[in-house]
C-alpha cells in the first residue's frame, strides 16, 4: 500500500467506487480486480482530485527504493492497468488526464462518500454477464473476441448489439430528468466503433455494427430519445475530438462508444455510455464470448427484451438461430459500404455483393432491401443511368421480397415508398409506405428526407420543410440532409431561406455539388444570372460532368440569352445518348429554357414512356412554371396522376 500514509476515504466517480480502507474498486457494485500500485495511484489521484500529481511525487511515494529506469517502466505499466480497469484512454481521457512531462490529474467529478463500502449501483440485466475486466477504451484495448464456428458470428454480433441497446435503454429510461427538463427529448450519438482487428479489411464489420446499434437504439423510445444518424457520426471516425467537443457540435446528451476486435476463433465487443453534461460514465461493459454459448445467450436476451422492454422496443426480438451466417453478413456489410459511397461504380459494386449475400442466404431480408435500394438509386431522378422502368422493376421486386421476409424492415419500406413515387407515380401509396417506415424507426433520418420529397411533389411545402428539419436534427452534419432542407425552401418559394441554407452547406462541405446547384437556382430566382451560371459551372465540375447538372447549365445559359452554348450542351448530350442512356427529361428542360415548346413536349412524352421519376415533380418544378398551363402539359400531368 501507500508508502507515505494510506488514503482511506471512499470515493465515487461515474459508476465506480474506490474504498481506501478495504482496498476495493467496484463498478456498479461489482468488485473489480485492481491491486497494488495501480490502485494506490488511483487513491492518490482521487484524494487530490483536480490537482496535478507529478511523476516525481509518485516515485517518492510509491517507488522509494527503485531506480529511475525501473520507476519509469513501472509507472507506465501501472497507469496502463489502471486505465484498463476504468475503461479510460490516454488519448481521450474521461478520468485521468496525462500532463506531458509532468504527471497526471483526475478530471472527472468526485464524490466523497466516507469510508463505507459503496452500495451497489443498479446492475445491468442479469442476462448480460459481466467480463472479469471492466471495459477497455478503444485506444488501449488489446484483448480479442472469437468465434468457434465462423458461420455463427452474426448470432453473437446481433446478441451484442441488442444487449447494448437494452442496457442503454434501461439506464436512460430509469434516469431522472436532467436539469434542463424543459426539453422534450434527449439525444444520443453512437460514435463509430473502433476496429481493433489485425486486418484493416474488417473495417466494414465495425462500421456495420455501428449502423446496427443506431438502428436498434432508434426504435427504443422515440418520443423521449432521438438517435443521431450515422451520416453525421461517421465524421468522427478516427478523430481525436473529446466528448465535450462532440456535445458542443451535436448538442447531444449521451454518447455511446466502443470497439470491436475479431480474431481467429473469438470476438470481443466493448461499449460505454457517457453523459456529456458532466462526463459521467453511466454504463460500461465488455462482451467476450465463445460462440458455443451464443444461442443460449441470445435466447436469454430475447426473453429479457420481451419481459422488461416490450413497451420500449418497436419490434419483436429475433428468434435464436435465425440470423445469417458470418460469411453472408460480411457480404451484406460490404455491399452497404459500397452503397454508402453513392457513385455509379460503387453502387454497381454494391449490387454484386448484395446478390452474393442473397445467393448465400435466400431468406436474408436485409440483403434484398439493400439490393432494392441500389437499383432504385441508379434509376432515381438525378441519376437515371439506365432506362428507369427496368431499374425500378428490379428495385420493386426486391423490396417486396424483403418485406415478405420481414414486414417490419424500415429500410425496405422506405425504398418501396420511393418506388411508389418515382415509378408508379402514386403519391398516396408512397406516403403510406414512408409513414410506416418512420413508425418502425422514427430516428431513420433518410426516411424523413424521403417523406419531405413526397410532400414536396404534392405541393405540401410547409409539411415538407418540417420533415426536412426533422431529418437535419437527426443528421446535423450531413450535407445531403442540409441540402434537402434548402431544396424544400426553394420549392416553397422561400428563396432567402433557401439560399442561406445552401450557403451553410457549402461552408461546411464546399465540394458538395447539389448545394452549388441550389445556390444557382436561388440566384436565378433573384435575377442574378452571373452567380447562377458560376454556381452551375461549379456544380458541373464537382459532379463529374453529370448530365443532370449540364442540362441545368444549358437551361441557365438559354434563359440568360446564350442559346448557342445551350444548344452545344444539348448536342453533346444527344451524342452521348448513342453510347449510354440519357434521360429525356434533360432534353425537355433544355428545350423549355430555349422556348422550344414542341421539342419540350416530345421529350416529356419520352420521359413518360420511360417512367421517369422526374414527372412527379413537374407540377411543382419552378423551371416549368411558364409552360405548366399548356394543354399538352396538363394532359400529361393528368396521365401521371393526381397531385394530392
Amino acid at each position: 500500500m501507500l508508502a507515505n500514509g494510506a488514503v482511506d476515504g471512499c470515493y465515487r466517480f461515474g459508476v465506480f467506487e474506490a474504498n481506501g480502507r478495504t482496498a476495493e474498486l467496484r463498478k456498479q457494485g461489482r468488485p473489480i480486480r485492481l491491486r497494488g500500485r495501480p490502485f494506490d495511484i488511483l487513491l492518490l489521484l482521487l484524494a487530490r482530485g483536480g490537482d496535478v500529481i507529478t511523476r516525481d511525487e509518485l516515485r517518492q511515494k510509491l517507488w522509494p527504493a527503485d531506480t529511475f529506469v525501473d520507476f519509469d517502466h513501472g509507472l507506465n505499466s501501472a497507469m496502463n492497468r489502471l486505465r484498463e480497469a476504468l475503461g479510460d484512454s490516454a488519448d481521450n481521457p474521461r478520468f485521468i488526464e496525462t500532463i506531458p512531462r509532468r504527471g497526471y490529474r483526475f478530471i472527472a467529478p468526485i464524490e466523497l462518500v466516507g469510508s463505507r463500502v459503496g452500495a451497489p449501483v443498479p446492475d445491468a440485466p442479469e442476462s448480460v454477464s459481466a467480463s472479469p475486466k471492466a471495459l477497455t477504451a478503444p485506444a488501449t484495448l488489446a484483448a480479442a473476441l472469437t468465434v468457434s464456428r465462423p458461420s455463427r458470428i452474426i448470432v453473437l454480433l446481433a446478441t451484442g448489439a441488442l444487449a447494448v441497446a437494452i442496457v442503454v435503454a434501461l439506464v436512460y429510461l430509469r434516469r431522472p430528468p436532467a436539469a434542463d427538463s424543459h426539453r422534450s427529448k434527449m439525444t444520443l450519438a453512437v460514435l463509430p466503433f473502433d476496429n481493433l482487428s489485425s486486418e484493416s479489411d474488417q473495417e466494414f464489420f465495425a462500421d456495420g455494427f455501428t449502423e446496427e446499434m443506431i438502428a436498434e437504439l432508434g426504435k427504443l423510445d422515440p418520443d423521449r430519445l432521438g438517435v443521431i444518424a450515422r451520416t453525421t457520426t461517421r465524421l468522427y471516425k478516427n478523430t481525436r475530438k473529446n466528448i465535450n467537443q462532440i456535445r458542443q457540435e451535436l448538442g447531444v446528451d449521451y454518447v455511446l462508444e466502443g470497439s470491436i476486435r475479431r480474431a481467429s476463433n473469438r470476438m470481443r465487443i466493448t461499449a460505454q455510455l457517457v453523459q456529456t453534461s458532466d462526463m459521467t460514465h453511466l454504463w460500461a461493459e465488455s462482451y467476450d464470448r465463445d460462440v458455443a454459448d451464443a444461442l443460449t445467450i441470445q435466447s436469454e436476451v430475447a426473453m429479457k427484451i420481451a419481459h422488461s422492454l416490450a413497451l420500449a422496443l418497436r419490434r419483436p426480438p429475433p428468434v435464436a438461430g435465425t440470423g445469417p451466417s458470418s460469411s453472408t453478413y460480411d457480404l451484406y456489410l460490404r455491399g452497404r459500404a459500397f452503397r454508402d459511397q453513392a457513385t455509379e461504380e460503387s453502387t454497381r459494386k454494391a449490387i454484386e455483393y448484395f446478390q452474393k449475400a442473397i445467393a448465400a442466404d435466400p431468406q436474408y431480408a436485409r440483403a434484398y432491401a439493400g439490393l432494392a435500394d441500389a437499383y432504385w438509386l441508379l434509376g432515381a431522378p438525378g441519376w437515371e443511368v439506365e432506362q428507369p422502368a427496368t431499374l425500378f422493376e428490379k428495385a420493386q421486386s426486391n423490396a417486396q421480397r424483403a418485406l415478405a421476409l420481414d414486414p417490419q424492415l424500415a429500410e425496405a419500406r422506405a425504398v418501396l415508398s420511393m418506388i411508389r413515387l418515382s415509378y408508379q407515380w402514386d403519391r398516396a401509396a408512397s406516403e403510406r409506405e414512408i409513414r410506416e417506415a418512420i413508425r418502425l424507426n422514427p430516428s431513420y433520418a433518410q426516411a424523413h428526407q424521403y417523406y419531405s420529397t413526397v410532400l414536396t411533389t404534392a405541393g405540401r411545402f410547409d409539411e415538407a420543410i418540417a420533415e426536412a428539419k426533422r431529418a437535419l436534427e437527426l443528421d446535423p452534419l450531413s450535407a445531403p440532409a442540409s441540402t434537402t432542407l434548402g431544396v424544400r425552401y426553394y420549392y416553397a418559394g422561400r428563396i432567402s431561406e433557401a439560399r442561406a441554407q445552401f450557403q451553410r452547406t457549402v461552408e461546411a462541405a464546399p465540394e458538395f455539388a447539389v448545394a452549388h446547384w441550389g445556390l444557382a437556382q436561388c440566384a436565378r430566382a433573384q435575377d442574378d444570372a452571373g452567380t447562377e451560371l458560376a454556381e452551375l459551372r461549379r456544380a458541373v465540375d464537382l459532379s463529374g460532368n453529370s448530365a443532370y447538372m449540364r442540362a441545368h447549365l444549358a437551361f441557365g445559359l438559354a434563359t440568360s440569352g446564350d442559346h448557342d452554348r445551350a444548344l452545344a450542351i444539348q448536342r453533346e448530350l444527344e451524342l452521348e445518348s448513342h453510347e449510354r442512356y440519357q434521360s429525356p427529361y434533360h432534353r425537355a428542360l433544355i428545350a423549355a429554357g430555349l422556348g422550344d415548346r414542341e421539342e419540350m413536349i416530345r421529350a416529356l412524352e419520352r420521359a413518360f414512356a420511360d417512367r421517369s421519376g422526374w414527372l412527379v415533380f413537374l407540377p411543382v418544378e419552378p423551371e416549368f412554371a411558364g409552360v405548366r398551363q399548356m394543354p399538352e402539359v396538363q394532359r400529361l400531368l393528368a396521365r401521371v396522376g393526381p397531385v394530392g
